[in-house]
């Protein structure tokens, strides 16, 4: 009596070459996944420097805007204007 018939030894074979061929998805399943994940902790570091940005672009724009708002109001509720050069007097500071 043999061992294998020769049916055995082919599904063997092919068993064998299907775990081979799993075990190879497997792992560059797994690398995908690592590298997916990295890049996702990179976008989220650049996220995160970029909502820092936006919040002192926000701050520095309402600054400007409070600037604006005030010489808005001293152009046109008080009528106030830039000097001119012959208006202007430069003192020097008393020791």
């Amino acid at each position: 009596m043999q061992w294998f018939h020769r049916s055995d030894i082919w599904l063997s074979l092919l068993l064998t070459v299907s775990i081979l061929i799993t075990s190879v998805f497997i792992i560059d399943s797994a690398y995908q996944t690592r590298q997916m994940y990295s890049g996702l902790q990179e976008l989220r570091s650049e996220r995160d420097r970029l909502m820092i940005e936006w919040g002192r672009l926000m701050l520095e724009r309402a600054a400007v805007s409070a600037d604006m708002r005030i010489d808005g109001m001293a152009r046109h509720s008080l009528s106030l204007g830039a000097a001119s050069a012959d208006r202007m007097v430069l003192m020097e500071r008393s020791r």
